[in-house]
């Protein structure tokens, strides 16, 4: 895989980052705390699960809280089920969802493969070949979905993720051809979804046929203007063709979509050094730690703009972050070291 493909499929599609919103107060005066969407539920859902110790209200309680977007409460209560039902389908198929979406593949597969054993085959196949191919395992993936299309599937939008997804592998591994083919076995499901247009776009890419590239990315945010990586598509082909002013305006257009796309910020920010605009890039870089604030790597590349520009107090707040999130980030120390030392020369030429 070159960087272009790379950045274009970078964490965006397989980890999408939890919305939260700030604290709220119900009428009692007690602060719901954490992701929540839809306090009322939420409360009455700790309510019952207080008084009720019922299989029934306990799924009930982590359905509410799977769908406001508190998966880990959600899974301290699944847990809870599967401890007195081991066997529970539904708790399964809800814990290994919500185990997805925190991240946690490993333990995903075990309820996904427990899941198996229960009858629901196909369906476990299903999520367990989705399981490897979001944490790149590709030819677990791959073995995994031609397994899996031994079988009709006649849920059209699952099938519809499976070629895409088995295309994207084979971008991955740089088999453009079979891409294509999934590419176009997807497309015959759904031919107006943005997201494979992105798809096609990478696909292009790597062909380097620029043009069609653009135009596939065009398309995708003509179906879809909030799609922010076809916008991180359109501004790496539009740099590539020289254009530097347009590439520019469409990675600030996927940032103000969503300052969290990662391969966006670092684009913009790339450039913005390259340009002499400084603030420009700091300012990309702590938009971009509001959402994301444990990306080291991110958060040292901050604290060594700011240092650059002399914004050393700044920096040096910066570089602790560098250090809690990972103590072996290379020439994180030494920074930290530098800016003490040059801190406390200033401090004493103040002091004289």
């Amino acid at each position: 895989m070159n960087e272009v493909e790379r950045r274009i499929h970078e964490s965006e599609e397989l980890k999408r980052p939890v919305a939260v919103r700030p604290s709220e107060v119900d009428q009692t005066g007690a602060v719901l705390a954490g992701p929540i969407r839809v306090p009322e539920q939420m409360h009455r859902a700790v309510a019952e699960f207080e008084g009720q110790d019922t299989i029934a209200v306990l799924m009930r309680n982590a359905e509410i809280l799977e769908n406001a977007g508190d998966y880990r409460l959600a899974l301290n209560i699944l847990r809870n089920v599967l401890i007195r039902k081991p066997d529970d389908v539904n708790a399964l198929e809800r814990m290994g969802r919500c185990l997805k979406e925190v991240g946690r593949y490993d333990e995903a597969l075990k309820c996904y493969r427990a899941l198996a054993r229960t009858g629901k085959r196909l369906e476990a196949q299903i999520n367990v070949a989705e399981i490897y191919y979001l944490s790149e395992r590709d030819e677990l993936a791959l073995a995994s979905y031609r397994e899996v299309l031994k079988n009709v599937i006649e849920d059209q939008d699952r099938l519809f993720e499976i070629y895409k997804n088995v295309g994207n592998i084979h971008v991955r591994s740089g088999d453009l051809d079979a891409a294509q083919e999934f590419y176009d076995k997807a497309y015959t499901i759904r031919p107006d979804s943005d997201v494979l247009m992105v798809n096609y776009g990478t696909l292009e890419i790597q062909r380097e046929n620029l043009g069609e590239a653009v135009q596939r990315f065009r398309r995708a945010v003509e179906l879809n203007p909030e799609n922010d990586r076809g916008w991180v598509g359109l501004a790496l082909v539009h740099r590539q063709m020289g254009d530097h002013e347009l590439a520019w305006a469409n990675g600030l257009r996927a940032l103000d979509i969503n300052k969290g796309n990662r391969s966006a910020a670092r684009l913009i920010v790339e450039w913005a050094v390259l340009d002499q605009k400084y603030g420009d890039a700091i300012k990309t870089l702590q938009d971009y730690l509001e959402v994301d604030g444990e990306d080291a790597e991110m958060s040292f590349t901050l604290a060594k703009l700011l240092t650059q520009v002399g914004r050393l107090n700044e920096a040096r707040v910066e570089i602790e972050r560098v250090l809690a999130l990972d103590p072996g980030m290379e020439g994180a120390e030494a920074l930290r070291i530098a800016l003490d030392k040059e801190l406390e020369k200033r401090s004493s030429w103040l002091k004289s």
